[in-house]
């Protein structure tokens, strides 16, 4: 069943791809789900954001490849802000070439996804926290 207009969300999740339709989507597949979302359109917008979020994040979920900050840009620049909350990348392409020093995207979901696979790796995400 779904949940209540009075249920506090499972986690909140910082959303960020640069894909307008897919981000809307995720989001409504996030928020059906119970989840609170906060939606970002590229790594520099989400900083900004997550800069603003004192500890209120249970889950980022970013795309690799984005216009202006990548995906793998910003975690780099998100780790030391909130070092606790699990990163979900997610990409249509192949990874870029990563140094040993990268932060490395050991949690990886190939779009396109179904979105039980997608709800799946959020929870166990979240979950593992």
């Amino acid at each position: 069943m779904g949940t209540t207009l009075d249920s506090a969300p499972r986690a909140t999740v910082l959303l960020v791809d640069d894909e307008e339709l897919l981000r809307r989507l995720l989001s409504r597949i996030l928020a059906e789900a119970g989840f609170g979302v906060v939606e970002a359109e590229n790594g520099a917008v989400a900083l900004e954001t997550a800069r603003r979020i004192n500890g209120g994040l249970g889950l980022v979920v970013t795309d690799i490849h984005m216009p202006v900050m990548s995906g793998l840009d910003f975690a780099r620049e998100f780790r030391p802000l909130h070092p606790n909350v699990p990163i979900l990348f997610i990409t249509g392409r192949d990874l870029p070439p990563l140094p040993d020093t990268d932060v490395p995207p050991k949690e990886l979901l190939r779009k396109p996804f179904r979105s039980e696979a997608f709800l799946d790796a959020v929870s166990q995400l979240v979950a593992s926290r």
